[in-house]
């Protein structure tokens, strides 16, 4: 006590100057003063705890000191983020109808009447509109000549076809096709599960 005034010197401290013991009504202005103040330079909490440490104390001032400076509005309005910013979502528009087509299977399915198990599913990407077509079997030449017969034939030669890595769409004869009608052939993942539930309450299976 100096004149009824409390410091407090540091133990284990090279500093000879004791700390001024702060009142907790007064805490708020010392951090104003070193952290928002012109002067200040709105320092991190490391900063700010080292800029009062060295002529004042009180119990707890670390935790004081964080909370302020995490809090303070100039600081979570200005500071920098360290985040980098999103990237854009490169998802291609299809400009007209039937330009980007996406294929796929489903199956195999209990056989019908005319020995009918699989569906080859074909749709547009611009205007969702899907066709389907009942198939035998599940051989690259069969969604060949379908693809070919029903779509090629019907709507014209698209820009794009989407399929995933099934074998009957790497296949050489695929490949082959796509290579003579100037098709970009575009490789997806196998559909997830959710996915395929939707295209089953699409198609009523």
């Amino acid at each position: 006590m100096n004149q009824g005034v409390l410091f407090r010197y540091a133990p284990n401290s090279e500093i000879e100057e004791a700390q001024l013991v702060i009142p907790s009504h007064e805490r708020t202005l010392i951090l104003k003063n070193h952290h928002n103040a012109s002067m200040a330079g709105y320092h991190g909490t490391e900063g700010t705890y080292t800029r009062i440490a060295k002529n004042y104390y009180w119990t707890g001032m670390r935790k004081y000191i964080t909370d302020y400076v995490k809090n303070c509005p100039d600081c979570i309005k200005y500071k920098a983020s360290n985040q980098k910013p999103p990237g854009l979502l490169q998802t291609p528009v299809p400009a007209q109808r039937f330009e980007t087509l996406a294929i796929d299977l489903f199956g195999p399915l209990p056989e019908s009447k005319d020995g009918k198990r699989w569906i080859l599913i074909i749709e547009d990407c611009t205007t969702k509109w899907v066709e389907l077509f009942a198939l035998p079997n599940a051989t690259a030449k069969e969604c060949a000549i379908t693809l070919i017969e029903e779509v090629l034939l019907r709507y014209g030669i698209p820009r794009r076809l989407i399929s995933d890595n099934g074998t009957q769409f790497v296949s050489a004869v695929m490949q082959q096709i796509c290579y003579l009608l100037n098709i970009h052939q575009s490789l997806i993942p196998v559909y997830p599960i959710h996915k395929l539930t939707h295209l089953n309450e699409r198609i009523g299976l």
